[in-house]
């Protein structure tokens, strides 16, 4: 069973941020040990789950009766019921990755990791034969825009926290490989001009650093505070008219389109809440109703009828109600407790990739096909770890 769950953690590694076919190649392996380890668990009687996984599998339950109690409205069912998978992949992988982490050899660890780095440089170096070819604008990765973007902006700060602390990982760890990710990643994330990926990064590099050396994760903290305060300042208070085109996305006031549009998006998934408080319009069906919503409501952009809402808390709550969003949060915020609580490596990679998930997300629903897969993996092996560290400790 352990080689399975090596070769379908091979596809994963390949297809985050290459091939939404490849990654489907995970999802399709990974169920044999999902299902063969949680059946162990249960005939043993060892179900012991962390209190985020059950948060988490509540909210699924919760999601469940969202898309039943609105079945009639959801456009095509399937591809709701669909994405409940990624919440349970998530609880059971726990199983399986708490066998794994113990069993599986320090070569197959190299070839995995190496696998990862080496998909980012590519990803990294096609944007950058992209933008060759480009005069001018955003530059489309493998796997879009803001699916490359956002992903990238996440997974750098673990990728920066193990180099730093490369001394404690085992010999497996090809740090000089993890560099050339590092770097090709961030251009690629840079050439996206993805404003809410570059904000989770910087908002998680204090807490990488201060784990790293205290001293100068405050001082860097500071820094990154002052800029942003510069920042939001020239964003609500400078008053030239701005474009997505004639200058750096950074340095845009709040009289532009595509925060516009953002904006919008945000205040239809509010109204959609308030229409249906309890349990929502069902999972991820927010876009069934955003077009009826803007002109009900006379929200601005009504053009723009794009699937999401920009933020993923602000799509879980109009999809699955306030219900949904409470066991959400507990969620994210167990996860964070737990992971902080473990200590050692886990608390130095992992919290710093949770802030810049939280971050990021306030500005995109990061729940993607390859972004959740990478998020939810993220979060049951940080888990298998904690408990790990916890014991250890």
């Amino acid at each position: 069973m352990i080689k399975t769950t090596n070769v379908a953690l091979f596809f994963l590694a390949a297809g985050i941020f290459t091939s939404v076919t490849i990654l489907s190649a995970y999802q399709i392996l990974f169920t044999i040990p999902l299902a063969y380890y949680t059946y162990l668990a249960l005939k043993n009687k060892e179900f012991n789950l962390p209190k985020s996984a059950w948060w988490l599998l509540a909210f699924t339950l919760v999601a469940l009766i969202s898309l039943i109690v609105n079945f009639d409205v959801i456009p095509k069912p399937s591809k709701n019921f669909g994405r409940l998978k990624y919440y349970l992949f998530a609880v059971c992988s726990i199983f399986v990755l708490r066998v794994w982490v113990k069993e599986v050899s320090d070569k197959t660890k190299m070839i995995l990791t190496n696998t990862f780095f080496a998909t980012m440089i590519l990803a990294g170096a096609f944007m950058v034969y992209k933008a060759m070819n480009m005069t001018d604008g955003r530059v489309r990765g493998l796997t879009s825009i803001m699916r490359y973007g956002y992903g990238t902006g996440m997974i750098l700060l673990p990728i920066i926290a193990a180099i730093l602390q490369k001394n404690k990982i085992g010999k497996w760890f090809n740090w000089k490989l993890a560099i050339a990710a590092l770097i090709f990643g961030y251009i690629g994330m840079h050439l996206t001009q993805t404003r809410g990926a570059l904000l989770g990064l910087l908002s998680g590099l204090p807490f990488l650093l201060y784990f790293w050396r205290p001293k100068l994760g405050l001082a860097v903290g500071g820094f990154l505070l002052v800029c942003g305060l510069g920042l939001l300042g020239n964003y609500f208070f400078s008053k030239e008219t701005n474009t997505t085109t004639n200058q750096n996305r950074l340095l845009m006031n709040r009289n532009n389109k595509s925060d516009n549009i953002r904006k919008s998006q945000w205040a239809a998934a509010i109204i959609a809440t308030k229409e249906k408080p309890i349990l929502g319009w069902g999972l991820s069906n927010y876009h069934s109703q955003l077009k009826r919503i803007k002109y009900q409501y006379d929200l601005p952009e009504k053009d723009y009828n794009d699937a999401h809402s920009h933020n993923l808390f602000l799509e879980t709550m109009s999809g699955t109600g306030l219900i949904g969003f409470f066991l959400f949060v507990g969620w994210v915020i167990s996860w964070a407790l737990e992971t902080f609580q473990a200590g050692g490596l886990t608390r130095a990679i992992f919290i710093p990739f949770g802030v810049a998930f939280v971050v990021s997300s306030q500005f995109e629903v990061t729940f993607d096909a390859n972004n959740a897969s990478m998020i939810l993996f993220i979060y049951a092996l940080s888990s298998a770890l904690s408990s790990y560290e916890i014991r250890k400790n």
